[in-house]
C-alpha cells in the first residue's frame, strides 16, 4: 500500500458574488463541494497550461462556429487530471534507477539541477538561458515545471545530494 500524499489547505477570500458565483457551478456541474470546485478549476487551468506548452492555442468559440471545424480539442472538465503533462517541447523523460523528474532536452541536466544552479548563481531566467547556453524557452518550461511538481524535484535533489555525500571518502 503506498502512503497517502501530502495535502496543504490552502484559505482565500471571495467576495460574496464569487460564492454566489461558485455555488451556481457547484450545483450546475454535480460537484459535491467548494473544495471540488476548485480542483476542477485548478485542473483546467492546468490543462489550458499543457495545451500551451505543447504549442497549441486555447480559444473559446461559440456552438455554430465549433461546428465547422473538422478538428479539435475539447475541455471535459471530468476527464481533466491535475498534474499530467504531456507534449513539452524542451523537457524529457530519461530512464533512471530513481529519478522521476524530466531532463532538459539536449543536456545532462534535470530540471532540478538547472534550478539548483540558477538559485545557488541567483540567475534570473534570461541570465540562466544565456550562461549556460540554452534557449529561453527551455529555461521557462523548466522553471514552469518545477512549479508543479516542486516536492518530487526537490525530494530527489535532497536524494542526489545525499548519494554523492554518502560516497564522499573520510579525510
Amino acid at each position: 500500500m503506498s502512503a497517502p500524499t501530502a495535502k496543504q489547505r490552502i484559505q482565500v477570500d471571495v467576495p460574496d458574488e464569487q460564492v454566489r458565483l461558485m455555488d451556481g457551478l457547484i450545483r450546475r456541474l454535480s460537484l459535491r463541494s467548494r473544495a471540488d470546485l476548485w480542483r476542477e478549476s485548478y485542473a483546467a487551468f492546468l490543462w489550458i497550461v499543457n495545451e500551451m506548452l505543447a504549442g497549441r492555442r486555447v480559444v473559446s468559440l461559440d456552438n455554430e462556429t465549433l461546428a465547422q471545424i473538422t478538428r479539435y480539442k475539447e475541455l471535459n472538465l471530468v476527464a481533466v487530471q491535475p498534474f499530467t503533462f504531456e507534449g513539452y517541447r524542451y523537457l524529457v523523460a530519461r530512464p533512471h534507477p530513481w529519478r522521476r523528474q524530466l531532463c532538459l532536452k539536449g543536456r545532462n541536466m534535470t530540471v532540478g539541477q538547472l534550478v539548483a544552479t540558477m538559485k545557488a548563481n541567483d540567475l534570473s531566467p534570461e541570465e540562466a538561458a544565456q550562461d549556460m547556453e540554452l534557449p529561453l524557452e527551455q529555461v521557462r518550461e523548466a522553471l514552469a515545471y518545477y512549479d508543479l511538481h516542486r516536492d518530487l524535484v526537490d525530494m530527489e535533489l535532497r536524494e542526489q545530494a545525499s548519494r554523492v555525500a554518502a560516497k564522499k571518502p573520510a579525510p
